[in-house]
């Protein structure tokens, strides 16, 4: 009798043991299932995360080279109107101060003698103020022209230079110092974007 309680109590371990194995055997393997969808979905993760990373710093490195590009942009506009505006104020200055006294002097006598206009029906206008410093010594040039009947009148609407106009307003033509630098205007503009131009190819 003891003989078969210890035959049973050595089926029963033996039963016990190998399902506990069993069961160790498939509590490792839903772990190690468990474990490598957890390393599966941590790298996917990570892989969007890198993704992501990499399209940001795309987004970034062009908007920085787009930003660059632009302050380029600005600072080449910026300096060439700088550079316009400074050249402007010594055209103008240059310009006012060449049209007084007697290059004043000469360059009526020159545009009035060019056949440019019908002296007979043709009036100057300069200011009043420059025309007293000038009118002897202007009268004195163009002495037969006057005689013709060319007329040089006194107005305040002439600062400096002078206009030449016909007696019955068919034709005008503006030699004043604005005019003037308004006409040299697209030349000045454009000597300055050829000096622009090498800066730009040398980005």
């Amino acid at each position: 009798m003891e003989l078969q309680i210890q035959d049973l109590v050595d089926s029963i371990k033996k039963d016990g043991i190998a399902e506990a194995e069993k069961e160790r055997k498939v509590i490792i393997s839903e772990a190690t299932k468990k474990a490598d969808e957890v390393v599966k979905d941590a790298q996917q993760q990570a892989k969007k995360l890198v993704d992501a990373a990499k399209k940001e710093v795309t987004v970034m490195e062009k908007s920085a080279t787009a930003a660059i590009q632009q302050a380029g942009r600005d600072v080449i506009l910026y300096l060439k109107k700088s550079i316009t505006n400074h050249v402007l104020h010594l055209l103008d200055t240059n310009v006012t101060s060449s049209l007084t006294g007697k290059d004043l002097v000469s360059l009526i006598v020159s545009i009035v003698q060019s056949g440019l206009v019908d002296q007979k029906t043709s009036i100057v206008e300069v200011n009043a103020k420059e025309l007293k410093k000038i009118d002897e010594t202007l009268r004195a040039q163009l002495a037969d022209e006057l005689k013709n009947g060319l007329e040089i009148t006194p107005v305040d609407s002439v600062h400096v230079g002078f206009k030449l106009s016909s007696k019955d307003g068919s034709f005008f033509y503006d030699f004043s110092d604005d005019e003037i630098t308004q006409l040299l205007l697209p030349f000045l503009s454009s000597s300055i974007a050829e000096m622009i131009q090498p800066a730009k190819e040398g980005k």
